[in-house]
């Protein structure tokens, strides 16, 4: 058998490699998505899928963008500026109620009244422990209309208290501790870890009612998107999902790690983070999720046509 030359050889292998080379499957390119979030640790399993790589190991190549305000969160996907939008049941449900046609393609933060994430506070001197307690009183708010406004006045309404015999104010987060403080407001509504804040600094005083006679179990924040994208997009909506459902695991057998990760975008001291009760996560969004916030706002007339919630929460 007629031996090869050395050339001869190289030329073989070098065709061989070649030939491996371009039959070899071609790795799919990473989806680009872009996803907005507002600064709560609620969006925590974003941050979480993000930092730890769960997004890119889904095949997902995802830009994680603040968005503050959750009522601009429609806009922002159906310009499709985002292409899945982190906001509050509420903006949701108002959204559709408008006639944009939008779908929750995921479920993200749950309410547990032990955690007392929201709460109100009311200023020294002032005494509050049910909702008769709030009438004729000046009451500051995140936002008129919004997630923590409609629960003050669900806790009124529920105890028979009609929330026009309230005076309620636009008062942002941060600023709450200062007006409070200076008595331009007898109570605020916030969140965790604010209320903490407030209370340590003796601004004010908790009201555990409030938090308590909250229901367990309704959705907090949820993920949006167009209905147009997720139908051409099935691949990567399940893919999101995927990566959220092992950031959850992760979070929640890796705490320290979790608030790590949760604190590269949700903004306060260290101390207080850990402080701040771990949120409760549930991808799979159902149907019961949002019934609570479809009676609450029906209840307060923001809702023109009752929601048909099999065609708002994506399969």
């Amino acid at each position: 058998m007629q031996k090869l030359s050395r050339r001869a050889c190289a030329a073989f292998l070098a065709t061989c490699a070649l030939v491996a080379a371009t039959s070899a499957p071609a790795q799919p390119k990473a989806t680009p998505i872009t996803i907005s979030y507002t600064a709560t640790p609620e969006f925590g399993a974003a941050f979480i899928a993000k930092e730890e790589g769960l997004f890119a190991r889904q095949g997902l190549d995802v830009t994680l963008q603040l968005i503050p305000v959750s009522p601009n969160v429609p806009a922002a996907v159906m310009s499709n500026s985002v292409q899945i939008g982190g906001t509050t049941p509420p903006v949701l449900l108002q959204a559709v109620d408008s006639g944009l046609d939008l779908v929750a393609v995921a479920g993200g933060g749950i309410y547990e009244n032990r955690s007392r994430g929201v709460g109100l506070v009311a200023r020294e001197g002032v005494q509050v422990a049910k909702p008769t307690d709030l009438v004729d009183k000046k009451v500051g708010v995140p936002g008129f209309n919004a997630t923590i406004h409609l629960l003050v006045r669900k806790w009124l309404m529920d105890g028979g208290v009609d929330p026009k015999k309230v005076r309620f104010v636009e008062v942002p987060i941060p600023q709450m501790p200062d007006v409070l403080k200076g008595g331009s407001v007898d109570v605020v509504a916030t969140a965790e870890p604010f209320v903490s804040r407030i209370v340590d600094a003796k601004i004010g005083s908790a009201v555990p009612a409030f938090s308590s006679d909250l229901a367990n179990g309704f959705s907090t924040v949820l993920y949006v998107s167009t209905r147009k994208w997720a139908s051409e997009n099935p691949r990567a909506v399940q893919a999101f999902r995927a990566a959220m459902s092992e950031a959850v695991a992760f979070g929640n057998a890796n705490k320290d790690k979790g608030y790590e990760d949760i604190g590269k975008y949700f903004k306060v001291p260290a101390p207080i983070l850990r402080a701040t009760p771990w949120p409760a996560w549930d991808v799979k969004l159902q149907d019961a999720h949002l019934r609570f916030w479809v009676d609450t706002m029906q209840s307060q007339a923001m809702l023109r046509k009752p929601p048909m919630l099999g065609s708002t929460v994506l399969p």
